[in-house]
């Protein structure tokens, strides 16, 4: 009997591992269907319920994980070479970050030296399992120490302007979220934007529900209303890893390379600005592709020249 027992528990396992196999690859099916009906619905939008705001080219980031390096040096380089003021922007997770310096104009470097303070908290007491409403309040923090206030937000949100994703968790579904009016309020809603494990202990909330990773249910996070053909798309994965699903195609402005542990691991500052310069050349490269999509460029750009910002960047200690 017991030798009978032992020569069903291998049959077992392989039995779970298929089943367990299987469901994952349903559930990645249905995120693909799903993404790809909001996509044919957003499409299918008459031009002329879209033709108010098709004059302000919409620019979608996906989400980053920690790579927001790359995604710092794509928005240095069109800060400083487009117009910026008629940008209608979007962000998952860690593309929010870009979208509020775009949108609220915050010195680049200022944001810059923001995260390299949250960085070094952050390798002090953990990047893991962080408790969401301690988060929030130390984000409150960030916001006042760059001068970001209620007033700042509130004009922001009247603007129509940017949207942060989310993924609802009853029932599950994408959210597109318009930014709010005030900064706690934006501070929970870029939080939860970002809200998985292991990064964070819980879902985040959000006036009163809870939500996760916007990344769960999106690549990209696009209003109802906004045409998906017309979405400039930034991603930090390589086109050979976004033609599969459930991405399903390839983006506007992406790197060539694939920085697979960047987007799990802190590294030191030195590899950050090999990162923010991968972004910002992988930008320069598609320069005329974004004028073609709607972006203007600025008569006496670059406002600030690309060896300018390496001299600021060897400067940074960034142990202080």
């Amino acid at each position: 009997m017991a030798l009978l027992l032992l020569q069903r528990k291998p049959y077992a396992d392989a039995s779970r591992r298929v089943r367990a196999f299987r469901s994952i690859l349903w559930l990645l099916v249905a995120r693909a269907v799903y993404i790809l009906y909001r996509r044919r619905r957003s499409s299918a939008i008459p031009s002329s319920l879209t033709c108010s705001t098709s004059a302000k080219p919409f620019l979608a980031f996906s989400g980053s994980g920690l790579l927001m390096a790359y995604f710092h040096g794509v928005v240095t380089y069109i800060r400083d070479h487009f117009y910026v003021d008629n940008l209608r922007l979007s962000g998952i997770s860690g593309g929010c970050s870009t979208i509020l310096a775009l949108a609220m104009g915050i010195d680049l470097y200022q944001i810059l030296l923001l995260g390299l303070h949250q960085k070094k908290k952050f390798l002090r007491q953990g990047v893991y399992l962080n408790d969401f409403e301690s988060m929030v309040e130390d984000t409150l923090k960030q916001f006042e120490a760059i001068g970001i206030s209620d007033e700042d937000v509130a004009q922001l949100s009247a603007r129509d302007q940017c949207f942060i994703g989310v993924t609802q968790c009853f029932p599950p579904k994408h959210c597109s979220m318009p930014m709010p009016a005030t900064t706690r309020e934006l501070a929970a809603l870029w939080l939860s934007s970002m809200s998985v494990v292991p990064f964070f202990r819980t879902p985040g909330c959000y006036q009163g529900k809870y939500y996760v990773d916007g990344g769960f249910s999106a690549v990209y996070s696009v209003p109802d209303g906004q045409c998906w053909d017309d979405v400039i798309k930034v991603t930090c994965f390589p086109w050979w890893t976004t033609v599969l699903p459930p991405a399903m195609g390839v983006a506007d402005i992406q790197p060539r390379h694939f920085m697979p542990t960047e987007v799990l691991v802190l590294y030191p500052w030195c590899h950050q600005q090999t990162l923010i310069k991968r972004g910002y050349e992988d930008a320069k490269l598609r320069h005329s592709h974004l004028i073609s999509r709607g972006l203007r460029p600025l008569p006496s750009a670059p406002l600030t020249k690309w060896s300018e910002w390496e001299a600021l960047f060897a400067a940074i200690d960034e142990d202080n």
